[in-house]
């Protein structure tokens, strides 16, 4: 792959994590719910013990909270957030519930995944899904013992973000997770 398809790559990523839709926790339901009822109070990023949820530094959505998985990833045995909102924008879930809420989905970008770019065998977005929504395939169908690259069932996918906090590609991940605006029960 050229430089110039690499850039392009990194590009999009870096406007699509700027502008699309943030990820938002399980309980929120939806970017509409966040919005109309969040008052920024913080008790949920206080109380999120993996640093997943961080304030939003975005004009429209300011103080609200955000998932961002360079800390952490959003557990799913984790209810914290849930627990402790006063306002209704997280609304109270079980670990069973939110286990089963899409958020979002992960997304693989080929230009920065190791067995790619560095000739090394990786396979930490597929061992870590608590989904399972992550497998590994050879990136040369013709070839079996050709590098392994991950494969996203999107359907599967609860958008936890474990693959990207776990993937070793610096500076950029070759996995991230794409928010919905509106959750979905799989």
């Amino acid at each position: 792959m050229g430089t110039l398809r690499f850039f392009e790559e990194v590009v999009s990523f870096k406007i699509r994590r700027t502008f699309g839709f943030a990820d938002y926790t399980a309980g929120a339901a939806s970017l509409r719910n966040m919005a109309h009822h969040c008052t920024g109070c913080q008790l949920c990023v206080a109380v999120c013990p993996n640093g997943v949820l961080r304030p939003s530094e975005k004009l429209k959505s300011l103080m609200q909270p955000e998932m961002s998985y360079e800390r952490g990833y959003c557990r799913p045995e984790c209810t914290k957030c849930s627990e402790v909102c006063p306002a209704g924008a997280i609304l109270p879930v079980t670990a069973a519930e939110k286990s089963s809420v899409q958020i979002g989905h992960a997304v693989w970008i080929r230009a920065n995944c190791v067995p790619l770019t560095d000739g090394v065998d990786c396979g930490n977005c597929a061992r870590h899904c608590p989904s399972e929504a992550i497998t590994m395939v050879p990136s040369d169908t013709a070839d079996p013992d050709s590098p392994k690259i991950p494969v996203v069932n999107t359907e599967r996918c609860i958008g936890c973000g474990a693959c990207e906090n776990l993937c070793p590609a610096r500076p950029f991940s070759a996995i991230y997770v794409e928010g919905h605006e509106r959750h979905r029960t799989i």
